[in-house]
């Protein structure tokens, strides 16, 4: 194959999967058509089998490529922070500058169309991705003593779930507003409710 198809071929797909991200973002994967993506790239709707066999292999590719942006971008929020406080921080923060994820939703009213084989890749992707570099920040703040021992696991599960409920507190794009619920969330998290 030429190099200008090569090109251009790739060109087609990435114009496929960013229309279908944008559209599985607005719509969920259920309300999504190969016809909606089609209309929404500019192309007829046989096309797009040129770049995916089905909607259910573009929607695997899109949340791939999805769970390793954000965990590119987590990696590179908390590698070069030391404490605990200051990898949520940095973590909450890319999550905040990024389109809602929405992991929770998406398991329950995505994933469970999706076959076997493609539901534990996705499931193994988004815990490899975004699960476990959370997980890992507290236990190593258990090692290094900076809090007590408890499941890493669950906390992880927390801070997640509360990264996605924020949207859904706060209405319009309120930056300062989402600051300062990440840093009571984190408060809460690392000093517990109890007035001291």
């Amino acid at each position: 194959m030429p190099l200008s198809n090569v090109s251009s071929v790739c060109s087609g797909r990435s114009r496929v999967i960013d229309a279908a991200e944008r559209l599985f973002r607005a719509r969920g994967y259920n309300s999504v058509t190969m016809r909606d993506i089609a209309k929404e790239v500019g192309i007829r709707q046989a096309s797009l089998y040129y770049h995916f066999e089905s909607k259910e292999q573009l929607f695997v590719a899109v949340t791939e490529l999805e769970f390793e942006h954000h965990h590119k971008g987590l990696q590179n929020a908390i590698e070069q922070q030391d404490t605990l406080r200051t990898q949520l921080n940095c973590a909450a923060n890319w999550f905040l500058s990024q389109p809602p994820v929405h992991l929770l939703s998406m398991l329950h009213t995505d994933m469970p169309c999706l076959s076997e084989e493609n539901l534990k890749k996705l499931s193994a992707s988004s815990r490899r991705c975004i699960f476990i570099p959370v997980q890992q920040m507290f236990e190593v703040a258990q090692q290094k003593g900076e809090i007590r021992s408890c499941r890493a696991n669950v906390l992880a599960g927390f801070f997640l779930s509360v990264m996605e409920s924020i949207p859904m507190v706060i209405s319009g794009n309120e930056v300062g507003a989402k600051q300062v619920i990440v840093n009571e969330m984190i408060d809460v998290l690392l000093d517990g409710l109890t007035p001291k």
